[in-house]
């Protein structure tokens, strides 16, 4: 990411780990899944646990957006289970979907934050 993104990825991180308002840690969140940087995936493994439902819905999406492998999927299923939030309990079950597609290989895990996912797809239509 080069000495610049390392800087940005570690402010944004800092927020989204040590921000006392639940509003700026989730949109520290918004930023760090918006810079599709794979760290983030540690961190929002660790925010499951978040007292807020707004931390934990995003740390649940960027997961589904980054996450990978079994350990990624085992958290994601245990922090469901213990979900009181429905909104929270649905992004966990629909992150964890998207980790085992990718895990598999399958359609339907696509990765990355969605304005990314969009901008690639176009890319390969100019090019076909």
């Amino acid at each position: 990411a080069g000495r610049g993104g390392d800087l940005v990825f570690d402010v944004i991180a800092s927020a989204f780990k040590n921000e006392r308002a639940a509003g700026l840690r989730r949109t520290a969140g918004d930023a760090l899944s918006d810079l599709g940087d794979e760290r983030a995936a540690g961190l929002a493994t660790a925010a499951l646990a978040d007292r807020s439902t707004l931390v934990r819905w995003r740390a649940a999406r960027i997961l589904g957006e980054l996450g990978e492998g079994v350990a990624v999927t085992a958290a994601l299923k245990q922090a469901q289970f213990d979900e009181k939030a429905f909104e929270c309990a649905f992004e966990m079950k629909d992150a964890a979907r998207k980790v085992a597609l990718r895990s598999e290989g399958r359609d339907g895990g696509a990765r990355g934050p969605m304005w990314k996912q969009i901008q690639d797809g176009l890319a390969e239509g100019d090019a076909a």
